[in-house]
């Protein structure tokens, strides 16, 4: 039979655990959504971010396509401006969608070096 001083250190244990389990998943949570949004490449991502969805749109759906670890990240390289990109414009059969994605991806990348 479990004393009123061990009930208590138990609950107490069992409130600390779970708050800290929370904390956790909390903070995964906030830095996974910061992450989808930070682009150090693209120099005009704040203000934007609208332009950078629709174009990221594009980097999400091929690397859902092709299940090729890193495609997302070789397609966003340079601020998008690369032939990864292109390709996943095509592979995701959105070439008529091309100039539009060519003129926001000079919009996000304006001013790189």
């Amino acid at each position: 039979m479990m004393s009123r001083a061990n009930s208590r250190f138990s609950c107490q244990r069992t409130w600390l655990l779970s708050v800290v389990v929370l904390a956790a998943l909390w903070s995964f949570g906030v830095h996974r959504a910061a992450a989808r949004v930070i682009n150090d490449e693209c120099p005009n991502l704040i203000g934007n971010r609208d332009l950078y969805k629709k174009v990221e749109w594009i980097c999400e759906d091929c690397s859902n396509i092709f299940r090729k670890t890193g495609m997302a990240s070789l397609c966003r390289r340079n601020c998008f401006f690369n032939e990864d990109f292109v390709w996943c414009v095509h592979a995701t059969e959105r070439s008529e969608e091309l100039r539009d994605l060519e003129e926001w991806v000079g919009i996000l990348g304006a001013g790189r070096d």
